[in-house]
């Protein structure tokens, strides 16, 4: 894991134990799945291979996520929070738009200004 990886990771869940002492619950929520995204793609497909065996750790070896891909990951979170914004408004359920608005606002505090 590269160094700007390390720090993006590290910074998240800084961000997320301040968040859940001041029990701001969109930041909690938002920060929680960014980590979840940012696991879920350093995750290798499982084949034949590999068998955990009982009472021995079944952890294999990540992919390593490069800054590119950790930004591009951000990104992608951004946008998808941003298409059913618009979606929401379209439809009139502003309660949900004003709610995804709000997490746009946290994933914009960690992705690049050149790419949002």
């Amino acid at each position: 894991m590269s160094d700007m990886v390390a720090s993006i990771r590290a910074r998240l869940k800084r961000d997320l134990l301040n968040s859940m002492k001041s029990k701001d619950t969109v930041s909690i929520s938002v920060l929680r799945s960014l980590l979840a995204a940012l696991d879920n793609a350093s995750a290798i497909p499982i084949d034949s291979t590999h068998v955990p065996v009982f009472g021995r750790s079944g952890d294999v070896p990540r992919k390593v996520l490069s800054a590119v891909d950790c930004e591009g990951i951000l990104t992608e979170e951004l946008r998808s929070r941003l298409a059913a914004t618009a979606e929401y408004v379209r439809l009139g359920r502003d309660t949900e738009a004003v709610r995804l608005r709000a997490e746009i606002a946290v994933i914009e505090r960690y992705v690049s200004r050149t790419q949002s």
